[in-house]
């Protein structure tokens, strides 16, 4: 019995050790369900971000589209509110798509035709008129030109010159006949799409609002002026740009009514829709009619609509355009030239638009993170 008493205390000193190895075996199991927690979060991330790649890469094709399709409901949205009080919202969807294609698109693709048949019309009456009427005269502007010019024959046949010019210029069109078909094909489909898109996007567009803030990482106060500041230069490109084309196109047609080349009304229209093209714009018109003049003698006219119609296209791309912007957002008028004529060359006509979106939307993370509270400082104890 004494032993047994005496052996107590032994038996006793053994469970602090028992539970040490307790606490051991089961403190691995710990560290491999962190390790397990770890290597699920990697891989859903990484599905995650391969799944927005996947994403990106089919909607990319369609993304000019979509992108125009947002800015045109966003624009219009005002519109399809009212209707949307007196209309479901699928009618109300249906009649704002259609009220936008009936105002915007199909005027466009009916300048856009008709700007084309009048182009080869006048390309074979430039040819005829070269040939027949008035090649002495032109060849002796282009001898005086190859005398003053490096690099030129004066003694060229300039008759034949046009036309072995429009020879080329034929069999490269015919060659790239496919080519082109392809490109037309492709701008009706996307025409299709963006059409598409506006009715979902005008049908659905509180959702898609509403998704939009839970997205954004900010506080309400900057979501708000953010999501804000968005809606209103994107009213103002839209508004800017339209603006800007109807005075080009006005001034154009002036242009074209002044130094008496023939439908300066078609002329102007055509202008103002060709104005909205990045890189080209309306210089696509009044550079062949210029050089058209210069060629049939008409030197000083030729020089009168260069001026009136390329000043007009400096002055309003370059002064007009920022200072419309700028009164909008609270980008200086800089910044909003470089955010235009930036985005323009990044994403094409969509960067009219999209650029100094992208530009405010920086500046307004930028401001948010300027006014983060600075953390307290650290003191030892």
């Amino acid at each position: 019995m004494r032993d047994l008493v005496q052996r107590r205390p032994e038996g006793t000193s053994l469970c602090p050790a028992y539970q040490d190895y307790m606490m051991t075996n089961n403190s691995a199991p710990s560290t491999n369900a962190t390790t397990s927690d770890r290597l699920t979060t990697v891989l859903s991330y990484g599905v995650l971000l391969l799944l927005i790649y996947l994403v990106f890469r089919i909607y990319e094709p369609f993304l000019a589209a979509l992108g125009w399709a947002a800015i045109l409901v966003i624009f219009f949205y005002p519109m399809h509110n009212r209707l949307a009080r007196k209309f479901s919202a699928r009618k109300a969807a249906v009649f704002s798509t259609l009220a936008v294609t009936i105002l915007l698109i199909v005027p466009a693709i009916l300048v856009t035709t008709l700007f084309v048949r009048e182009a080869v019309s006048i390309s074979r009456g430039v040819q005829h008129t070269l040939v027949e009427q008035h090649a002495p005269m032109v060849a002796k502007k282009w001898a005086w030109i190859a005398q003053h010019v490096p690099g030129l024959d004066p003694n060229a046949n300039v008759t034949e010159m046009v036309e072995q010019g429009v020879q080329k210029e034929a069999g490269y069109l015919a060659e790239r006949l496919g080519t082109i078909l392809r490109n037309i094909a492709a701008f009706i489909f996307d025409l299709f799409v963006m059409i598409f898109a506006m009715f979902y996007f005008f049908r659905d567009g509180d959702q898609i609002i509403h998704g939009v803030r839970s997205i954004l990482p900010f506080d309400a106060e900057h979501r708000e002026t953010m999501m804000t500041q968005t809606r209103d230069l994107i009213s103002a490109s839209v508004t800017t740009s339209l603006i800007l084309a109807a005075l080009q196109g006005v001034i154009g047609g002036l242009g074209f009514l002044l130094v008496k080349l023939p439908a300066p009304l078609f002329w102007g229209v055509a202008m103002a829709f060709f104005s909205l093209v990045p890189v080209v714009g309306s210089g696509l018109i009044f550079v062949p009619a210029a050089l058209w003049l210069g060629f049939t003698g008409h030197w000083g006219r030729a020089i009168l609509l260069l001026v009136i119609c390329a000043g007009v296209s400096a002055i309003v791309d370059n002064v007009l355009r920022p200072l419309l912007l700028g009164g909008r957002t609270e980008l200086s008028g800089l910044v909003i030239f470089i955010s235009v004529v930036g985005g323009v060359g990044l994403f094409g006509m969509l960067g009219l638009v999209l650029g100094p979106i992208l530009v405010a939307t920086a500046a307004g993370v930028l401001a948010v993170y300027m006014e983060r509270p600075e953390n307290p400082p650290i003191t030892a104890r």
